[in-house]
């Protein structure tokens, strides 16, 4: 399991280590494990630091949060309570960000470099910070710029990516309505896991995680499959008519 100082663990959260300190002053954090000095953070603490984060984002003050927590974790084992924030809000996408010169990325994407950056920006795949472009999705730069050798222009190769987000964020909203229309109707509105639940609940969202992921994966390769046959077959039956006429212009 990965471990971090406070430093560490703050930059993976997106926050920084002073709110971290507070965080565990008001009881919203468990305290790390110390080795001599220094405490010793795991990904248990970053997925209920990710969590905090997303409840204050929603509006609800750290004493609300304490409270939830509090009585959440009464009774219960705080390593399933853990286990169930960590499915919760653990990414599935494995690519460590890595940064560039701003510079570099704006020649790449060309004369409309500002518009494409937005772009990427709302989906997710960069951050601009100074002078510096953060890639969040690594994987994805270097296949863009693989194709971009073929002569497609970064204008394409974003709508793409932005037309796949899009289509993939409405399966992402169906999927997940689909979990919280079925808890919602097995249990009623503002239910929380209790005992053996928590641990068996976290174990549903992380198999549906894994076969909404599977689902589109396979459904794609599938439908890229049949698609390019298709438009093979299209183009070939096109060449060879083209090539019939053209000879049938010689002969005569």
């Amino acid at each position: 399991m990965p471990e971090y100082r406070i430093d560490d663990l703050a930059r993976v959260a997106g926050t920084t280590s002073r709110n971290v300190r507070a965080y565990q002053e008001r009881g919203l954090l468990p305290p790390p494990e110390k080795r001599g000095r220094v405490g010793i953070y795991t990904d248990a603490h970053l997925a209920r630091l990710k969590l905090v984060d997303s409840l204050l984002q929603r509006g609800f003050t750290t004493a609300h949060i304490a409270d939830f927590i509090i009585g959440w974790e009464n009774g219960k084992d705080l390593g399933e309570v853990l286990g169930l924030e960590d499915a919760v809000t653990q990414p599935w996408t494995t690519s460590e960000p890595a940064r560039i010169p701003l510079a570099v990325a704006r020649e790449f994407l060309g004369d409309d470099a500002g518009e494409q950056f937005d772009r990427l920006v709302q989906v997710g795949v960069v951050e601009v910070e100074g002078e510096e472009c953060i890639i969040r999705d690594t994987e994805l730069l270097a296949g863009i710029v693989e194709i971009a050798e073929f002569g497609f222009t970064p204008r394409e190769l974003v709508d793409i990516h932005v037309r796949v987000h899009t289509a993939v964020d409405a399966i992402a909203k169906d999927l997940i309505g689909t979990v919280t229309a079925h808890i919602r109707g097995q249990h009623g509105p503002g239910w929380l896991p209790e005992g053996d639940e928590v641990a068996v609940t976290a174990d549903m969202l992380n198999k549906m995680r894994a076969l909404g992921v599977s689902s589109v994966h396979s459904a794609l390769a599938r439908a890229l499959d049949q698609n390019l046959q298709r438009e093979l077959g299209d183009h070939l039956a096109a060449a060879l008519d083209l090539d019939t006429r053209g000879q049938s212009g010689l002969s005569a």
